[in-house]
């Protein structure tokens, strides 16, 4: 019997009827081949390409069926970040925008046996947020593309060294002030003005130090910090002298001698490899992974480095300022992330609560036995096992 033209009634209802998707039922995966009728799907399982197809499937099963499960995924895993982003949509809905493609892959040909069970899958995997409801499951997409994360770690990073030196000094300076609390600051700023306008003031000047050049013209330069105002009342002169208290700056300069001499400087940054970090910005994967613990497994930079996190096994390209570091128990071993000993690994001796402080003490190198009290929360961190 002849073929119907290709213009006729018959070869165009042909067309229109193979444009739609048929019948699951009457689907070959193996071919890629829709059969529109019982019929058709029976003659198909006889023909030649059909058996050669069911050969190569009997070889290896496994494989197959891994490889079509890997290809539903990637594709369904695409249609939800490509239409929705990261917004929460229910799953379904993902669903029939993905099967709108005559010749994708079918589930029934894959190792998940329900829809259900696919986005249970994800949810464990971490590509997706997942959550039931009375509606059903919904899903919202993880953006973990090293891309955005690069160009979230470089916005973080220009805006720290917009920043200028100026601006970061008064910020630490007023970080000092608020934690050491500045009670006896205000009193000794206004000394001068209390004092009675009958009193003589005389200024004291020590010697200057040796680092100061004598002779000539030019005379003593003498030390301006080294000057002390006092008063020539008799009642007054031994006792104030004796009993004045030290100003807050001068408290803040003497306990940052103490913590850090001038050979090891605090440093802005203070990222170290095989060290315990949390996370705390709420938008690095829309809080995924908010107050998660993780594992430093290497830096990028100076201000960026990679995180395994510990619940999902994720790594994660995150900025210093994403994260914060982890005070252990007494007992355990931390690392010196600043300051003296920088690097070395101590062993934590105390914890002071109301000071924001530990103190430590370094196991092994050069400063071995070394004690350190005071030591800032953020510069040092539990050392990873």
């Amino acid at each position: 019997m002849p073929k119907h033209d290709f213009f006729s009634p018959k070869a165009i209802s042909n067309r229109i009827k193979a444009k739609g998707l048929t019948k699951l039922r009457w689907y070959c995966e193996m071919c890629q081949k829709a059969c529109r009728d019982e019929n058709g799907f029976k003659c198909h399982q006889t023909s030649d390409s059909h058996l050669r197809q069911m050969r190569i499937f009997a070889e290896n099963p496994n494989a197959v069926m891994h490889n079509y499960s890997t290809e539903f995924e990637a594709n369904y895993v695409e249609t939800l970040s490509r239409r929705h982003g990261t917004k929460r949509v229910h799953a379904n809905v993902v669903y029939q925008e993905y099967i709108a493609d005559k010749h994708h892959v079918h589930m029934n040909a894959t190792k998940w046996e329900t829809l259900t069970n696919f986005v249970k899958y994800l949810g464990k995997s971490g590509q997706a947020l997942v959550d039931e409801t009375e509606k059903g499951w919904f899903v919202a997409w993880i953006d973990r593309d090293p891309a955005a994360l690069a160009r979230q770690a470089a916005l973080a990073k220009k805006r720290k060294h917009d920043m200028d030196d100026e601006e970061r000094q008064r910020l630490e300076i007023k970080r000092r002030v608020k934690a050491g609390g500045g009670g006896d600051a205000a009193p000794e700023a206004g000394d001068m003005s209390e004092r009675s306008a009958g009193d003589v003031v005389r200024v004291d000047v020590q010697a200057a130090p040796s680092g100061f050049v004598r002779g000539g013209a030019s005379g003593a330069r003498p030390n301006a910090r080294a000057a002390a105002f006092r008063s020539d009342s008799p009642e007054e002169a031994a006792p104030a002298a004796a009993a004045k208290k030290p100003s807050m700056l001068d408290e803040l300069m003497q306990g940052q001698s103490s913590k850090t001499p001038p050979d090891e400087p605090k440093l802005d940054h203070w990222l170290h490899a095989d060290i315990v970090v949390k996370c705390v910005n709420r938008k690095v994967a829309d809080g995924a992974y908010y107050k998660k613990k993780g594992t430093v497994l290497r830096l990028v930079d100076d201000f960026v480095a990679v995180v395994r996190m510990n619940d999902s096994g994720d790594e994660l390209q995150l900025d210093q300022d994403d994260l914060e570091t982890v005070i252990p128990a007494v007992g355990k071993r931390v690392k010196i992330l600043n300051g003296v000993g920088r690097g070395l690994v101590a062993t934590l001796v105390a914890i002071d609560v109301d000071d924001f402080s530990v103190a430590v003490e370094v196991e092994s190198g050069p400063r071995r036995g070394l004690a350190r009290r005071g030591v800032d929360y953020e510069d040092v961190s539990r050392l990873a096992s």
